[in-house]
């Protein structure tokens, strides 16, 4: 075996000598993916760990193992190695690495109750990895395996060839508010969810002022976890086309999705990034960027699986329906929307609306399908989520002055749905008020984006 590669995997893994696996990353902050990716370690399926470009898996994966170190697990039955230096592309360097761990460093035999645990980065490297990963499964039934890759899309076509019904996909998106506030040293109390009775903890006054301009900053920068503090605005800019946008749109689709011209997808992203929380048709944005509506359609497909983009579809119980009607595009962080048209600190409130908004889609599609509503009429509301009763409807306004006819489209979808009460979000406002019979409760952007 190369001894380069046996000293690569020994360096890798400082936890094997009692140093920490993490030393060099700085002021690891947990998140709630951690825990999800941590709550997997027991079950036998191999955990495939895929996310946006930059949204922090590699760190996500280091603190996932210092989780199980800091559980009681081994040292020395924990490997942690990235693919993205090797220089042989071919089976054997994964084979090679698994081999030398299994056979020189994990202590003992093997069991189920003391098994071995995988955390392999930048897997897309390696030529054929889901075939070796399906080998390893069947043969070592007390090997946990973890896997990611930079490139999602390269990650998530792997998985559906050779591991389906294997593997779980885990994703770790951007950061949500509250781990952006954690980010920034800002610890905020549990919050209620805003459809419950309950009330906002007194504590919450104690940071409320540091929440509102921290949120502020949150809805034009993002949550790529490495411009939480970088300054100026430009900068991060600049990063987030570099980093994300870049590698994405003239690497990774190139390479995993045979794109022929990578500019008329960056073209569309630009354009859908100024139509994000808007309607959009497919037939009138194609001729914009001189292409066929097929291709178009082929190529936002494309970018959802990216995780650069959502489409939001019409609540209605069709699916035909739903299919047919017009959808909402949505950017899946905020960031992408500034970097691609420039918002800084001066933006105006129209935009900083559409931000808001998206912020608010992104972070209540982490754990509920979300749609919008439309009726024949143009009556609208910006977001519904199902519910085994009634659907929750919500409005948002992300302004200081509310208004009765603010709140149209959420009476107008009661009527039709036989909901008794809505939400409308604000900038600062909270309170109530009453349309008819439905009682809509008021609050601002911050609660929905902080609740547990």
């Amino acid at each position: 075996m190369d001894e380069r590669l046996v000293r690569q995997i020994v360096i890798s893994n400082p936890q094997w000598r009692g140093k920490s696996l993490a030393e060099h990353i700085d002021d690891i902050v947990p998140r709630d993916s951690i825990a999800e990716l941590v709550g997997y370690a027991d079950d036998r399926q191999i955990v495939i760990v895929t996310g946006p470009r930059r949204s922090g898996k590699t760190t996500g994966i280091v603190s996932a193992i210092q989780e199980l170190l800091e559980r009681g697990v081994d040292p020395k039955r924990t490997l942690y190695f990235s693919f993205d230096e090797v220089l042989s592309r071919e089976h054997i360097v994964l084979e090679d690495v698994v081999s030398y761990f299994l056979g020189n460093v994990v202590p003992g035999k093997l069991t189920k109750k003391a098994p071995a645990f995988l955390f392999l980065d930048e897997i897309q490297f390696i030529q054929d990895w889901p075939t070796i990963l399906k080998r390893i499964y069947e043969t070592r039934p007390n090997v946990k395996i973890f896997a990611s890759g930079s490139s999602s899309l390269g990650v998530r076509k792997g998985m559906g060839e050779s591991l389906a019904g294997r593997a779980f996909d885990i994703t770790i998106p951007t950061l949500s508010f509250r781990e952006y506030l954690a980010f920034k040293g800002i610890v905020v109390p549990q919050i209620p969810p805003f459809w419950s009775d309950a009330e906002v903890p007194e504590s919450f006054m104690l940071v409320q002022n540091e929440v509102m301009n921290a949120l502020a900053s949150y809805l034009v920068r993002g949550g790529y976890p490495e411009t939480v503090d970088m300054r100026p605005i430009a900068k991060v800019h600049t990063y987030i086309r570099q980093s994300v946008l870049d590698r994405v749109v003239y690497h990774d689709l190139p390479e995993t999705e045979s794109i022929a011209n990578p500019a008329s997808v960056m073209h569309l992203l630009k354009i859908l990034a100024s139509m994000s929380s808007q309607m959009f048709e497919i037939a009138n944005i194609a001729p914009d960027i001189g292409m066929k509506a097929q291709t178009a359609s082929k190529y936002i497909s494309i970018l959802e699986r990216a995780m650069l983009f959502s489409t939001c579809y019409n609540y209605t119980k069709s699916m035909v329906k739903q299919a047919r009607s017009s959808k909402r595009a949505y950017l899946t962080d905020t960031g992408l929307i500034s970097a691609l048209l420039g918002f800084d600190e001066t933006t105006g409130s129209q935009e900083l609306g559409r931000l808001a908004e998206t912020a608010a889609y992104n972070h209540l599609s982490r754990t509920s399908q979300v749609f919008f509503w439309r009726d024949p009429q143009g009556n609208e509301v910006d977001i519904v989520l199902p519910s085994k009763r009634t659907p929750i409807p919500i409005e948002l306004k992300y302004q200081t002055s509310i208004y009765k006819s603010d709140a149209k489209g959420l009476a107008r979808f009661c009527d039709v749905h036989g909901c008794d009460k809505a939400f409308l979000v604000t900038k600062d406002k909270e309170g109530s008020m009453e349309i008819g019979d439905v009682d809509i409760t008021l609050f601002p952007l911050w609660r929905l984006l902080l609740q547990t």
